[in-house]
C-alpha cells in the first residue's frame, strides 16, 4: 500500500509525499512494464540537492529521456531490455552513467522469483527477507529530537507485514513525448542494477541478483551529495552480505511462468501448493471414498 511504503520511506519521522501512487495494484506475478513502488530524494523541479523523499510510481523497463519513442524500450514490442543493469558497467555506459549521481532511486519489492537449474528443468523460486530481517524502514541523517519522537510513533503504530520489503537500487528517468501539445505523454521509468552473486546461496539459484540494500545503505544511496563511485564499493559489499544473511528462498508452483496468474497462491510453498490443490481435486474424491468406506465398517460393526 501507498501508506506502507511511505513508513517505509521514513514517513515515522518526515513528510514523505506520495506522486501517482493510484497506479500501483496488489501483485503476485509482476513483470517488466508494471508500475513498482520506487524511493527517491524530491526536488520540487529545482536542481539543488534535497534531503525531502517521495514515493513514486514508475514504469519497470527504463525509457531514456532522449529516446524518440516510449515503444522503443517496451521489451514486449520488441524494445530494448532496459528493465535491468549490469552495476559493472554502469560507469562506462552512455545509457546509465549520466544517472548515476543524480537519479538514484530504491525499488520496494516484497519479493521475486528466479528459476533454479534442477538437472534439466528449471524450478520456480521465492526469494525474500526473512521475517527476523527488521529492516522496516530507511532512516534520515541524525536529528535526535526527531528520532524521539519517531519512537513514540513506531511504538503506537499497527502491527506491518511480517516480512520487511527488499530494497533494491535502482536508477531511474523521466521520459517525454516530442509533441507540441497539451496531452504529451509523460513516462516516469526505473531499471534494477544487479551484480554477481558469489559467495551468496544466490549463486546456486542464478548467475545474478540485484543490488541488495540495508536501511543505512538506501539511505546513502537516496544521498545525491555522495557520488556513485565514493559509494558504490560499500553498498556493492552490503548487498552480499545482505543475501549471504538476511533472504529466504523456497520453491513455488509453475504457476508463476505464466505471467498471467496473479493470486496468491503464487507465493506460497510448493508443498503447501500441491495440497492445497490435492484437497480440491483428487484428494477430494479419495477422501469421500475413504469416509463412505470408514462409515460402511461403522455400520456393520454396529450391526454385530
Amino acid at each position: 500500500s501507498a501508506d506502507r511504503c511511505q513508513r517505509v520511506a521514513g514517513s515515522a519521522r518526515r513528510d514523505v509525499r506520495l506522486r501517482g501512487t493510484a497506479r500501483l495494484r496488489t501483485k503476485y506475478n509482476l513483470g517488466p512494464q508494471s508500475y513498482v513502488p520506487v524511493i527517491r530524494t524530491a526536488h520540487d523541479g529545482n536542481t539543488n540537492c534535497s534531503s525531502d523523499r517521495e514515493v513514486c510510481a514508475m514504469r519497470w523497463g527504463l525509457v531514456p529521456s532522449f529516446a524518440k519513442r516510449s515503444e522503443d524500450y517496451d521489451v514486449f514490442k520488441g524494445g530494448s531490455t532496459t528493465f535491468n543493469a549490469r552495476v559493472e558497467g554502469a560507469e562506462s555506459s552512455n545509457l546509465w552513467r549520466r544517472l548515476l549521481d543524480r537519479s538514484r532511486g530504491v525499488v520496494l519489492f516484497d519479493g521475486f522469483y528466479e528459476w533454479k537449474a534442477v538437472g534439466k528443468s528449471k524450478v520456480p523460486m521465492y526469494i525474500r527477507n526473512r521475517d527476523e530481517y527488521d529492516g522496516h524502514s530507511i532512516p534520515w541523517p541524525s536529528e535526535p529530537e526527531v528520532e524521539e519522537e519517531a519512537s513514540k510513533h513506531r511504538s503506537g503504530e499497527q502491527e506491518s507485514p511480517a516480512q520487511a520489503p527488499l530494497l533494491l537500487a535502482g536508477l531511474f528517468d523521466c521520459w517525454q513525448s516530442q509533441k507540441d501539445s497539451s496531452d504529451s505523454e509523460t513516462v516516469d521509468s526505473v531499471t534494477i542494477l544487479t551484480m554477481d552473486p558469489s559467495c551468496t546461496p544466490m549463486e546456486n539459484v542464478h548467475d545474478r541478483m540485484p543490488v541488495f540494500l540495508t536501511p543505512d545503505t538506501a539511505a546513502l544511496w537516496l544521498d545525491e551529495t555522495k557520488p556513485f563511485a565514493t559509494i558504490i564499493q560499500l553498498v556493492l559489499k552490503a548487498s552480499k552480505a545482505h543475501a549471504a544473511s538476511q533472504l529466504l528462498f523456497y520453491e513455488v508452483s509453475p504457476l508463476v511462468s505464466n505471467i498471467r496468474n496473479e493470486t496468491p497462491d503464487c507465493i506460497i510453498p510448493r508443498k503447501e501448493y500441491d495440497a492445497k490443490q490435492l484437497s480440491k481435486g483428487i484428494g477430494r474424491f479419495f477422501k469421500k471414498k475413504e469416509d463412505a468406506t470408514t462409515a460402511g465398517e461403522k455400520r456393520k460393526a454396529e450391526v454385530l
